[in-house]
């Protein structure tokens, strides 16, 4: 398997997946009602610049640069882990993913996983952006390495 290529193809996915949950009302997958046209175009151009950075860096072949663009896939997983998987897990949020936040924007989304506790559930469209990240993650650093 080549995976210098199925990690190419899994950042462009990202990309995509990211760009479209953004911008694109698909309620109940996910919940733009309460982000106004501003907040949503600032975030996916943000997030979508850089992703495409990383895809342009890893895509030269270069192994130092490549591997500036699997540090950031780690921190954007590391960052999805710390927003989401510690408050549902622990109850601790971080400051700027308070629970009133995941109330007003997230609470009526698709979830698949139980409840624990009375604590925040990750919603089907971050567990399907987590996934995406681990995998691009995953064959991110095995391409760097081979």
């Amino acid at each position: 398997m080549d995976y210098y290529y199925v990690s190419l193809v899994l950042q462009i996915l990202l990309f995509l997946y990211f760009e479209v949950t953004t911008l694109v009302p698909l309620f109940p997958w996910n919940d733009l009602s309460k982000y106004s046209r501003k907040e949503k175009f600032t975030e996916a151009i943000a997030n979508g610049l850089v992703i495409l950075l990383c895809i342009g860096l890893f895509a030269t072949k270069i192994k130092w640069l490549m591997a500036v663009s699997v540090m950031f896939y780690l921190v954007f997983l590391v960052m999805q882990i710390l927003t989401w998987w510690m408050p549902y897990l622990t109850g601790i949020h971080l400051k700027q993913f308070p629970r009133s936040l995941y109330e007003s924007h997230f609470k009526n989304t698709i979830k698949w996983l139980p409840p624990v506790k009375g604590h925040i559930i990750p919603d089907a469209q971050h567990n399907v952006l987590q996934l995406i990240s681990i995998l691009t993650l995953i064959a991110s650093s095995i391409a760097l390495i081979m």
